[in-house]
């Protein structure tokens, strides 16, 4: 007896807790299953994923170097126009109204009908030395393995520069720069207008230092030095007298002679210059009045009339250009030049022979600057979250900024990692954007939203399909980019529901009837009734074609089916506005267990 009563009570203790267990089990059913669901993830764009997923860019490009992967910053080869960038989403880029001559100076310089003002540009940009060419034909250009060749990370514009060690390797110039027949500085050639343009990075600006010089028979020279922290420019033997532009080189009373009927002019810079800075320098001459003009980041600096008497008016010297002449660039020179070009007339806008400032003050030149100042703008393909209504928790992004560091280079700053408003205290800042919705090719219907990184994104933001879109801008100065490493899309997939349980089906005449438990997910809208005469498949039609919609009940009768005929069932669940109020926004879960069911007749 004592041992039956022992073996009652763990039976009694057995049965407890397979109740206890089932009612967990239902608990987590109910409770657990569609939070698990729910479960975030997220699409990575940028770092070791690469940026292919950025589909349009306007004056963005992937820099390396700054980071382990590649990153996006703005773009320092733009066409200086201010509509280049279109930087805000919605922008349509309108040209800045200016009406300024200086200003109206970096339209024609990119202008392409005035192309044919260019005689030689360099633009360093080859990525090696021995590869640095004039693009334009007109001059040929042999460099030594003294010089190397930067990345656009250090270059002031464009993707590459060139960089000077200071050495002069068996006593070679480091570029050589010789004229063709074609070019402006060909021997014999009489010159009218003509423009010398160069960005100048120095490492320490010592006395002596030849940037740019050009060296002719005869002893014709123009040579750019640095002396006393500024930069002076010697034209020596270089405008001739108008009635001797024909003299021969070698005429009675030999060099003297010529050298008499020849001028010699001295331009030096009233400005200090920085050492490990980036500045531009345009030397401008108009034949016309007889007027040169040396100007550093678009600041007259000083000048000189080509004149006797040394001042406007009188006959004007104009250059007359010496036998084996050739420019050396970086002769002792340490440090970077960057954009080398020469013009055949002096630099101004359409209409204009030369510029002329009247109130000789600086004035912001759009090609002075390292970024557009309207900034850049990437935009995503339309990246698939895989079900419909999925959710956008939020994005994080991470990045820093491109400056000039004291060394000169383009030193990485401010560096975000997961979260940020990218403001940057010199005014830089990206600017990113959402949109979602259901349908691929519809995207451009719905409005970008405005977004911060690692803040939650409005619930209003929902769909199958989502784009990413970021302006970028520049510093006040436009010396300094924001750059992008990395972007991470969080989101919630709508998954589908979960399907209902304990499907049966009851055979009447010519019917049957169907029941089920509900779905445990909370947003279930409705149920979808699947039948056939074939095992998974489901294309069952009666007075009611396959499938049939339920709505929110759990059970349905079929009518119109043949008796004696086998029919399988099966019941999805489904979220959104139901199928005979709107398809396309249904989210329909998987299939129940299959049941089946043959009607017959009762009598």
């Amino acid at each position: 007896m004592e041992k039956l009563f022992t073996y009652t009570a763990q039976l009694c203790r057995t049965v407890q807790l397979s109740c206890a267990l089932a009612l967990l089990y239902s608990f987590c059913l109910l409770f657990i299953s569609p939070i698990v669901g729910a479960a975030e993830s997220t699409v990575i764009l940028g770092a070791a994923s690469g940026w292919s997923m950025v589909e349009e860019r306007s004056q963005i490009e992937e820099l390396s170097g700054v980071r382990p992967h590649r990153v996006l910053a703005l773009s320092s080869s733009w066409t200086g126009t201010e509509n280049s960038g279109a930087a805000a989403a919605g922008s349509n880029g309108n040209n800045r109204v200016n009406d300024d001559i200086l200003a109206l100076y970096a339209a024609f310089r990119n202008f392409p009908a005035q192309e044919s003002a260019v005689d030689l540009s360099i633009s360093f940009d080859e990525g090696s030395p021995g590869r640095f060419t004039d693009s334009k034909g007109n001059y040929r250009v042999s460099v030594t393995n003294s010089v190397q060749s930067v990345t656009e990370r250090w270059a002031r514009y464009g993707r590459g520069a060139a960089l000077f060690t200071g050495e002069n390797r068996n006593n070679g110039a480091p570029v050589t720069i010789s004229p063709t027949s074609t070019a402006l500085f060909a021997p014999g050639r009489s010159v009218r207008d003509f423009s010398l343009e160069f960005w100048f990075f120095p490492n320490t600006m010592e006395t002596g230092e030849q940037i740019i010089s050009w060296n002719a028979a005869d002893n014709q020279r123009i040579v750019c030095e640095a002396a006393r922290n500024r930069l002076r420019w010697t034209f020596q033997g270089f405008f001739a007298s108008p009635d001797n532009l024909r003299v021969p080189l070698r005429s009675e009373g030999g060099i003297e002679a010529i050298r008499q009927q020849r001028l010699s002019i001295t331009l030096e810079s009233r400005t200090v210059l920085v050492p490990r800075s980036w500045s531009h320098h345009l030397i401008r001459y108009n034949a016309n009045t007889g007027l040169l003009e040396y100007l550093i980041n678009g600041r007259l600096e000083n000048s000189a009339y080509t004149t006797r008497s040394g001042r406007e008016g009188g006959d004007v010297y104009t250059p007359l250009i010496n036998r084996d002449g050739a420019f050396i660039l970086g002769n002792r020179f340490s440090g970077m030049l960057d954009e080398f070009r020469i013009y055949n007339r002096a630099i101004a806008a359409p209409g204009h022979t030369a510029l002329v400032q009247t109130d000789r003050t600086a004035l912001h030149l759009p090609e002075l600057e390292k970024f557009p100042r309207s900034g850049g703008r990437i935009e995503t393909r339309t990246i698939d979250l895989g079900q419909p209504d999925s959710s956008v928790v939020r994005i994080e992004a991470s990045g820093g900024l491109l400056s000039p560091a004291s060394t000169g280079r383009m030193a990485v700053r401010n560096t975000y990692t997961g979260r940020g408003n990218f403001r940057f205290a010199d005014a830089s800042a990206v600017q990113f954007f959402i949109r979602a919705g259901n349908e691929r090719f519809r995207m451009d219907q719905n409005p970008w939203q405005a977004i911060i990184p690692g803040q939650a994104i409005p619930a209003s933001v929902q769909g199958r399909y989502v784009q990413i879109a970021a302006a970028f801008y520049p510093s006040g100065d436009s010396s300094t980019s924001p750059y992008l490493e990395e972007l991470r899309i969080i989101y919630n997939k709508n998954e589908p529901p979960h399907p209902p349980s304990l499907v049966t089906a009851r055979s009447l005449d010519g019917a049957v009837e169907l029941s089920w438990r509900r779905s445990p997910d909370e947003n279930v809208s409705g149920y979808l009734v699947y039948y056939g005469t074939s095992s998974g498949v489901y294309f069952g039609q009666g007075t009611q074609n396959s499938p049939i919609d339920a709505g929110n009940r759990t059970s349905l009768r079929i009518e119109g089916l043949r008796n004696g005929t086998l029919y399988f069932f099966a019941v999805v669940a489904y979220s959104g506005s139901g199928p005979n109020l709107n398809p396309s926004n249904i989210h329909k879960g998987h299939f129940s267990q299959e049941v089946n069911a043959r009607p017959l007749r009762t009598n």
